[in-house]
């Protein structure tokens, strides 16, 4: 190889090496000091079968002194959107603690839009049976109080402020054969809007909503999950609804759904769709 060559290829590495470095350097982020850091834990990161957060994900954030409420506006920190990575989660803008101590409040999903602190309205989506549809139902809040500014990230537990449901489909004595893998699962007769309260997290049903149907996710060829506002549903009307090899097993039931809690219903299907039934188990906490 003659010099002219060997100076081209040693001066290509050269400028390979220092762009390898650079995007090294852009990847690393390094907060500045008294920039709020914040490390968010999923409620499900101790269970390996449910899902964590994930790249992309999007939470809002506030701030305020440790003495003054949450409002619209005028806080310390107002809605600001901090997204994830995939490791690490940073913030839109660089946002700073302020002296003294403070309350942090966060939410999931993030909305640009919070027009009412204490009925923030929220609306699940009714086709939940698509990882997307159901993870953008299930609100997430957490909250901490009197913090002060730290190098470290301050840490914060999220909780699931809806009602989870599980339907789990086994055969009667007359059903034959095995469940279809494209049955589908729908919840009737519930309100699917709600008004909460980003202080607090406390969740209710719009009253001045109407009810509507949500599809279930399916876990297995026998088991689906939906994501359901907490409320009471006091007289019996269409709740659960299966569809399978083009016949309907609409079933009536009461329940009644509570914040945070994972409730089971169990249909046993039968031949004759009128002889199946339904079975309204009990909460089951920590969700």
């Amino acid at each position: 190889m003659n010099k002219s060559k060997f100076f081209f290829w040693a001066v290509a590495a050269m400028m390979l090496t220092a762009c390898s470095n650079d995007e090294t350097e852009q990847q690393t982020y390094v907060a500045d000091e008294g920039e709020i850091q914040l490390q968010f834990v999923h409620p499900a990161q101790t269970r390996a079968t449910e899902t964590a957060f994930e790249n992309t994900d999007q939470i809002g954030v506030y701030v305020t002194a440790a003495d003054e409420p949450l409002q619209i506006g005028g806080n310390e920190v107002n809605n600001e959107l901090f997204t994830y990575n995939g490791t690490s989660w940073t913030s839109r803008r660089k946002v700073y603690w302020n002296e003294g101590q403070h309350n942090v409040y966060a939410y999931y999903p993030y909305s640009k839009t919070v027009n009412d602190i204490s009925d923030y309205s929220f609306q699940l989506q009714e086709d939940q049976s698509t990882q997307q549809g159901f993870s953008q139902s299930d609100f997430l809040w957490a909250g901490v109080t009197s913090v002060t500014a730290s190098a470290s990230p301050v840490t914060m537990k999220f909780g699931h402020k809806m009602s989870c449901v599980i339907v789990k489909l086994l055969k009667g004595e007359n059903y034959t054969g095995d469940i279809p893998a494209d049955t589908k699962v729908y919840i009737h007769s519930t309100v699917t809007k709600a008004v909460i309260d980003l202080s607090t997290g406390d969740v209710a049903k719009d009253d001045y909503a109407g009810t509507g149907s949500i599809q279930a996710k399916q876990l297995s060829a026998a088991e689906y999950t939906a994501i359901v506002v907490p409320q009471n549903i006091t007289t019996r009307r269409p709740l659960v609804e299966v569809i399978t090899e083009g016949v309907s097993y609409l079933m009536e039931g009461k329940i009644s759904l509570k914040q945070g809690m994972r409730h089971t219903i169990t249909v046993t299907l039968d031949k004759n769709p009128e002889q199946s039934k339904i079975d309204i188990g009990g909460e089951i906490g920590g969700w």
